[in-house]
């Protein structure tokens, strides 16, 4: 594991653990990122406005990070009733929001560019949960996002200074001098690999004969992910995620992501207004024939 890496590294050289940890995380995050951008700049290769499409890409992504930390924010301040600077400066990041904001930062460029959103959003969202499965062996390592206790024999423990540590310390579940969490789902794992099998489904797709048509697979990947993390949640253990009645804010999030998306898809499957028959006044022979 990761975070026990990191702990016999910090112990070996005198060095902070969490020096071991972020780094860590960090280098599979932009790895992550990394191939996201390398796979989406081979996808767009013959487009004539791959380097517009590019720079959109790498103009976006603050964007994206100011949305990865809108829940956090968000939750932190209805937690302490109030909003100051030192909960909007500090604290943790969630993907969902990051990946929303970081989509509709795509899309508003293209609008404003004159571009076609489709080549550069549907190269994203094929890539994306590749890229995605190696920042969640980012969290593996760091021990954020963790998984519910279990006993089962998926289970792993992470060590003392560690979020689970920590968490189970606060809620009085360890004995005195324990050195390491209870057994604790991998749900980083977990999502790792279901990551990994939406970017094997998105991909085999993509090369059917004639392919996927414009918009399809960030259609499919929206879904997709929704499905994957609404039910991966159940495995989380973290109560800083944010529970509400039952449920995780990131579940909250991914209903509402399915329903905005269904609602889109057959609002566009529907007739459009261009298909549809006008009748115009009598009188006027040249003009009384139906238009599409």
């Amino acid at each position: 594991m990761g975070g026990f890496l990191a702990f016999l590294l910090s112990r070996a050289t005198g060095l902070d653990l969490f020096l071991f940890v972020q780094a860590g995380y960090l280098v599979l995050s932009l790895a992550g990122l990394a191939i996201v951008f390398a796979g989406t700049r081979r996808e767009l290769a013959n487009n004539p406005d791959r380097q517009r499409y590019l720079l959109l890409f790498l103009a976006a992504l603050p964007l994206g990070l100011a949305g990865a930390r809108l829940i956090p924010i968000v939750q932190d301040g209805v937690l302490a009733g109030r909003l100051t600077l030192g909960l909007v400066t500090s604290g943790g990041l969630v993907f969902y929001g990051g990946a929303l904001a970081y989509l509709g930062a795509l899309r508003l460029g293209c609008r404003f560019l004159g571009l076609s959103p489709w080549p550069l959003l549907d190269a994203v969202c094929r890539l994306a949960p590749l890229g995605h499965a190696f920042g969640r062996l980012g969290c593996f390592f760091g021990g954020c996002c963790f998984g519910a206790v279990t006993d089962g024999p998926t289970g792993v423990r992470f060590p003392a200074g560690s979020p689970a540590f920590l968490q189970h310390k606060t809620e009085g579940l360890l004995p005195l001098g324990a050195v390491a969490s209870l057994p604790v789902h991998p749900s980083q794992l977990y999502e790792a690999l279901g990551d990994l099998a939406l970017y094997g489904s998105l991909l085999a797709l993509s090369r059917r004969p004639g392919g996927l048509p414009p918009g399809r697979a960030t259609t499919l990947y929206l879904l997709g992910y929704a499905a994957l993390r609404f039910t991966l949640e159940f495995f989380r253990g973290d109560t800083i995620r944010g529970l509400y009645g039952g449920f995780s804010t990131s579940q909250y999030v991914a209903a509402a992501v399915v329903a905005g998306t269904l609602l889109v898809v057959t609002r566009r499957s529907g007739p459009s207004r261009q298909g549809r028959i006008r009748v115009r006044p009598a009188g006027n022979a040249a003009s009384s024939s139906p238009k599409r």
